[in-house]
């Protein structure tokens, strides 16, 4: 190290100065490419200093003042620290990472998940169950128990056994049944999907328990009533979830239809419903799609179509000659609308229960339409229903 004394005088500085601005020159253009250093680097020790060009955030500063490098002449390597400003223009030691008190993380709680079945909803369960297997041991108990049998049906053909009119029968009714424990589950605090899963599920295994009954009786096990009572669970789940009741639905109705003597003649009533007293009704509401239009229903909204189907003059051995098919457009009043408009609050229990019962029963004369038979092949009036033709 070069030493200057105080007596030194301005002629020994400024050759010096002159000296010192030369070798900065020199190194200038190499700057770009390494570190000038005054002195050597020192040898790697347990404190390292760190690279003060990088310390340059403002919450940065250097610690361990009265040992660092230059004022402490004994130690060559000795280094920079960092540590965090504790606040303006202080300084403060940092402790090692391995002293800071290390807090433990907060207990995880664990919310157990609502109870599925509950009271209510095991009693709405297994009502629904024990309703299935009740309507199906009437068969047994009626006709007599016998071994465990399986009959083909069939599905729609004149000649099957009332003309597909069981099959629609199953289908609107399934579809109804789903529905009404949909709308049950959810009253209970139950969430969509539990909902349409527990309907599915409660409605199929209902309807499982019929077919089972009918398979240690005469009427055998169906598989064909069986698929759909499953497609009539499905559409009425996926109406109620979807929130499509006010556009879309499914009826039962009745419309008994006496038969002339002459055209029975010399047969007789087999075993088993002969289904001639009633219609299945699809309806479509006008109202509903106007709303997701966008608009406001008018008028309009107390009326709806529906698409029709029923069979007459089945379930006679031997079969009747005249026996028919008929579908048919009609259009009807809405009641559910109607309802609404005479201020019925589908809040309480009984409005709740008026509206089911006017979305799931269609009521004789209140409607008008055409009918085809699909036997001769001719179009008929409003009393179709009503005749035997």
């Amino acid at each position: 190290m070069i030493r200057i004394k105080t007596g030194t005088t301005i002629k020994v500085r400024l050759p010096l100065a002159l000296l010192l601005a030369a070798a900065a020159l020199v190194a200038v253009p190499r700057a770009r490419a390494e570190e000038f250093r005054l002195f050597p680097d020192p040898p790697a020790g347990p404190r390292d200093a760190v690279d003060f060009q990088r310390a340059v955030e403002p919450e940065l500063q250097i610690v361990d003042v009265e040992h660092a490098y230059p004022w402490y002449a004994g130690r060559a390597d000795a280094g920079l620290e960092l540590a965090a400003l504790a606040g303006p223009f202080e300084f403060q030691d940092a402790p090692p990472a391995a002293d800071v008190p290390q807090e433990p993380p907060p207990p995880s709680v664990t919310v157990p998940p609502p109870k599925l079945f509950t009271t209510s909803t095991t009693l709405v369960t297994a009502g629904a169950l024990v309703g299935g297997f009740l309507q199906g041991v009437g068969a047994p108990l009626q006709y007599g128990w016998i071994g465990w049998n399986v009959t083909d049906e069939g599905w729609f053909g004149r000649d099957t056994y009332v003309g597909g009119a069981d099959k629609i029968s199953h289908f609107v009714i399934s579809s109804g049944v789903s529905r009404a424990l949909y709308e049950a589950y959810i009253a209970q605090g139950k969430t969509v999907n539990q909902s349409f899963n527990l309907a599915l599920a409660t409605s199929f295994m209902a309807g499982t328990f019929v077919e089972i009954m009918d398979g240690v009786s005469v009427y055998g096990f169906s598989f064909q009533d069986l698929t759909v009572d499953a497609l009539g669970t499905a559409a009425g789940l996926l109406i109620q979830r979807n929130h499509l009741e006010d556009m879309l639905g499914l009826r039962l109705g009745l419309a008994n239809t006496p038969i002339p003597p002459e055209a029975v003649g010399s047969s007789v009533a087999t075993l088993g419903r002969s289904y001639n007293d009633e219609i299945y009704a699809a309806d479509f509401k006008p109202a509903g799609l106007v709303r997701r239009l966008g608009g406001k229903p008018g008028f309009e909204r107390f009326f709806l179509t529906s698409f029709v189907f029923y069979t007459r003059g089945f379930g006679y051995d031997p079969p009747l000659a005249t026996r028919y098919q008929e579908v048919g457009f009609e259009v009807g009043l809405n009641f559910p609308e109607i309802l609404r408009a005479l201020g019925v609050d589908e809040k309480t229990w009984w409005g709740t229960g008026l509206q089911a019962i006017f979305q799931f029963f269609r009521f004789p004369f209140t409607q008008v339409g055409v009918y085809y038979n699909l036997y001769d092949n001719k179009w008929y009036g409003p009393g179709a229903p009503y005749s035997y033709y």
